[in-house]
């Protein structure tokens, strides 16, 4: 007696491993995105510590030129009077 194979059987057979392969494709594909979703927490992280940082220099930087500007002005202020009580001009380079 000889085993043999009906298209129904190779259908049934095929369909359960086709099953059996899509959720191991599935499940494989999975474990990436879950460690690539891993890896972009991790630089989203980062980038937002990168962005803070970016943010409180430019800040410093932004108040450094206000301070500067108001500086400008007092030592603007400081010379003309000395010429206008004193008599002396004074001139520095790049003011």
């Amino acid at each position: 007696m000889t085993d043999s194979i009906t298209k129904k059987d190779l259908e049934v057979i095929l369909d359960k491993k086709f099953a059996q392969y899509q959720g191991a494709i599935l499940e494989g594909v999975d474990s990436k995105f879950q460690h690539l979703e891993k890896r972009m927490d991790s630089f989203d992280q980062k980038l937002d510590r990168l962005v803070t940082t970016l943010d409180n220099l430019l800040k410093r930087i932004t108040d450094y030129e206000d301070e500067l500007t108001l500086v400008k002005g007092d030592i603007k202020q400081i010379k003309k009077i000395i010429k206008e009580k004193l008599g002396i001009e004074i001139s520095a380079v790049g003011w």
